[in-house]
């Protein structure tokens, strides 16, 4: 049997719709070739495994059974694959149709050719600055790190790190190839060597274009083609974990090859980089969580102090300066305490909710006053106070909103104008999948047809004038009626329209975003109450009063523990934030949202429930602080035994 032209390796975990779509493009873009693709899955708990057994049955599947890396994991495939030439793919991509033609062409006019790229379209349809980098160097770390590059891009000794000064669509040759889609032929890796398993993710494909540049080939960056990178769903791009790792991984190249003076500056620097990246990190999200809370605190002590002088101004009474430094702080803080009862620091606001906090705040302040009456100089000051709370509180959500996304509106549920994409005969299921099964909170404004049709709003050659004339911000396509070329195409056609784009894969149902996925009400994502940013908050809450009042009552409940000791350590990690008092019994599937290991499981849910399959499914759908009590009071002996 001959070898095939070309091994597709593409490593997963934890992305099964992402890869679903990947693996439909990859079938169309084989068409004409022989080839063979290889998943090798790095112990995913969301399906995929048996994704690819019923719908790709043609597919090599490698399962792993602990993530092994992106290295050995490529590797693995790699010693197996019988392909003239060995592609390494990312599962969050899309390749044209012409994609693996236009490599292999590419490959036989450049003998010297050690590795192709391609140019790489990000999900919002701008081009991807990590299609082609340069080797990691003293300069261009700093220029990066600086954010020097983005002031002049064009510059070829400020964009050296992403060889911004290069022209996009020119075959160049460059160092650096980005690992999520990288072409090389099978006898270069059999002379240079496979990937540095030591790397577990990041800079191990700078590390095998450097040796394959020090093997003597050169590496291509080839625009003629292009692929979507949605880059980095199942390693959260913008996290602190991403950063360190990346930084991390890079400074691991450094120390393997660099010696002398070539290496302390490129090292010094990535080691600064962590330590600031972690601090900007750290900082960013604290910032993200105090600010509203902070300035809604200001704001009404600002409140309180112009209503006690406006006051004291009418009616002659005199407040101590105690009242002014003290006293209304006190009271600002609770109805900002309130506000965080009610949940509303996490969007999409709600008036009622926002009143019941303000009445709620009020009663607070009137308790405090009753119980500490040298400090109750006026209910009025109090109720006047609560009652402006309410249009404060409105306002500055209107105003985060604004910040957050460019709108001045109250509630932060802002539908999209959106345009669907697609052939007559696909509309009206799209229709239904976005506004019935997954009830996309848009406004419909019609659907484009590529061809005439009379109930679209027009064709694909009259789409600029369309978007014009109705507004649109968003388009979605689908891809049974387009070519993911096309869909591709028009991507970078209307980026700089600021649209947002979103890819319905071919008759699936759920819809694929920059980092994002929607799915129909049939998958559990869209019923689940732990889903809810607000429903996490209240479960966080509820561990941290709970812990606190089992905390205080210790000396006197201690008796109730099977192991008293050992339960005292539980309630301090829960209230430390390392465990929830309440967690799976099992390990969670990708539409479950995840939670910390808990100090009892869902199994006490079965004294209730006894016929339920599935317990920990039964949770996340009926969530609420009620059934954690119920469950811990039901454990509360156990705590401390088993974890």
């Amino acid at each position: 049997m001959s070898s095939p032209q070309l091994s597709v390796i593409i490593v997963s975990y934890n992305v099964k719709y992402f890869l679903r779509q990947c693996l439909q493009s990859v079938e169309r873009a084989l068409e004409g070739l022989t080839g063979e693709v290889w998943v090798v899955d790095n112990a995913s708990v969301d399906g995929s495994v048996e994704m690819v057994r019923q719908e790709f049955p043609w597919v090599r599947l490698i399962v792993n059974d602990t993530n092994l890396g992106f290295a050995k994991a490529n590797n693995q495939a790699i010693r197996q694959a019988r392909g003239e030439y060995i592609l390494l793919l990312n599962p969050d991509t899309i390749v044209q149709e012409d994609t693996f033609h236009k490599v292999l062409a590419f490959f036989k006019e450049h003998p010297e050719a050690g590795a192709v790229g391609v140019k790489i379209i990000d999900g919002n349809g701008q081009f991807a600055y990590d299609s082609r980098r340069d080797i990691p160097s003293g300069w261009n770390i700093f220029t990066k790190i600086t954010g020097l590059y983005r002031l002049w891009p064009k510059s070829k000794l400020f964009g050296g790190y992403h060889l911004t000064h290069l022209p996009e669509d020119e075959v160049t040759p460059v160092p650096v190839l980005l690992g999520a889609f990288m072409c090389i032929p099978k006898k270069v890796l059999d002379e240079v060597g496979l990937l540095d398993e030591r790397f577990f993710m990041y800079a191990e494909d700078i590390d095998l274009c450097y040796r394959i540049i020090q093997a003597g080939y050169t590496n291509y960056y080839l625009p003629t083609t292009q692929i979507i990178h949605f880059k980095g769903e199942s390693t959260k791009l913008h996290s602190l974990s991403y950063v360190l790792a990346f930084y991390k991984a890079s400074l691991q190249f450094i120390q393997k090859h660099y010696t002398g003076w070539k290496r302390w500056p490129a090292a010094l620097l990535y080691q600064m980089a962590i330590v600031v990246a972690a601090t900007l990190s750290a900082s960013k999200r604290l910032f993200q969580r105090v600010a509203l809370p902070l300035a809604e605190w200001a704001a009404l002590w600002g409140l309180g102090y112009g209503l006690t002088t406006a006051w004291a101004a009418y009616t002659g009474k005199t407040f101590p300066d105690l009242y002014y430094q003290i006293i209304l702080p006190v009271y600002a803080l609770w109805i900002v305490v309130a506000h965080l009862i009610f949940l509303n620091y996490a969007p999409p606001y709600r008036i009622r909710k926002v009143v019941g906090a303000a009445i709620t705040g009020f009663l607070l302040i009137v308790l405090t006053g009753y119980f500490l009456p040298p400090i109750n100089y006026s209910r009025f000051i109090a109720a006047a106070l609560s009652f402006g709370a309410v249009p404060l509180a409105l306002s500055l959500r209107a105003l985060h909103n604004w910040i957050r996304q460019g709108r001045l509106h109250l509630t932060g549920e802002i539908s999209q104008r959106v345009l669907i994409v697609a052939a007559p005969q696909h509309f009206q299921r799209l229709y239904k999948l976005l506004f019935q099964d997954i009830r996309y909170p848009a406004e419909f404004l019609g659907f484009v047809s590529p061809t005439t049709h009379p109930q679209a709003l027009g064709t694909l050659a009259q789409l600029p004038s369309i978007i014009e004339h109705t507004n649109a911000e968003e388009l979605v396509f689908c891809n049974a009626s387009l070519s993911s070329q096309e869909i591709i195409t028009l991507m970078t056609r209307y980026f700089y329209k600021r649209l947002s784009f979103k890819i319905v894969p071919p008759y699936a149902d759920y819809l694929i975003g920059p980092q994002s996925i929607l799915v129909s009400r049939y998958s559990l994502r869209l019923y689940l109450r732990l889903h809810q940013p607000e429903v996490l908050f209240q479960k966080k809450l509820f561990d941290i009063a709970a812990a606190t009042l089992l905390l205080l009552s210790y000396p006197l409940t201690f008796w109730i523990y099977h192991k008293p000791l050992a339960a005292l350590k539980s309630l301090l990690g829960v209230l430390l934030g390392r465990y929830h008092f309440v967690s799976y019994s099992e390990i969670p599937t990708e539409e479950m949202p995840l939670l910390k290991e808990g100090l009892l499981t869902t199994d006490f849910l079965r004294a209730h429930y006894p016929r339920t399959l599935n317990a920990d499914l039964l949770y996340a759908h009926r969530y609420s602080i009620l059934l954690d009590w119920k469950i811990l009071m039901l454990g509360l002996p156990h705590l401390g035994t088993a974890r």
